[in-house]
């Protein structure tokens, strides 16, 4: 596919235009992350608020039905819900590994299977989560693994 970038002046609206035999997947994603202006997430510590870049974000966990948002660094709460979260980051490689947890395909250094299933995910910062086996499909389609 043919790609071509102009510098445009600040004054001037920016706009994306895709000449196209037909919508893929791929291209359905670009335009959902095109069409998203805030790319962060809110999140607090100490009564402090953040800005947290989806990039920045390695996993999205609910505990006691408080969401929190894990980094490199930091752990911090978040207000929304996880299906809320889900909804927010469909265009980001963030995909459900689990009834209380979402996952940034980004963050993933390597997999492995568990018994019964189950795979685990190590993570770029030496963390370890598990994916439940209801969603290990969804794991191998968004590491492009799938048959």
């Amino acid at each position: 596919m043919k790609t071509t970038i102009e510098i445009i002046d600040l004054h001037t609206e920016e706009q994306a235009a895709f000449k196209i035999h037909q919508l893929s997947p791929t291209i359905e994603k670009v335009i959902g992350i095109l069409k998203e202006d805030e790319q962060f997430l809110i999140g607090e510590v100490e009564n402090t608020i953040y800005k947290i870049p989806f990039a920045d974000i390695f996993y999205i966990e609910v505990v006691d039905k408080k969401s929190f948002l894990y980094t490199e660094k930091q752990v911090y709460q978040n207000a929304d819900k996880l299906y809320q979260l889900e909804e927010k980051l469909t265009y980001f490689d963030f995909i459900r590994v689990s009834k209380s947890m979402l996952l940034n395909i980004e963050s993933i250094k390597a997999i492995a299977p568990l018994l019964s299933g189950r795979f685990e995910a190590l993570l770029v910062n030496g963390e370890k989560v598990a994916i439940s086996r209801k969603y290990v499909p969804e794991l191998k389609k968004g590491l492009g693994m799938e048959r």
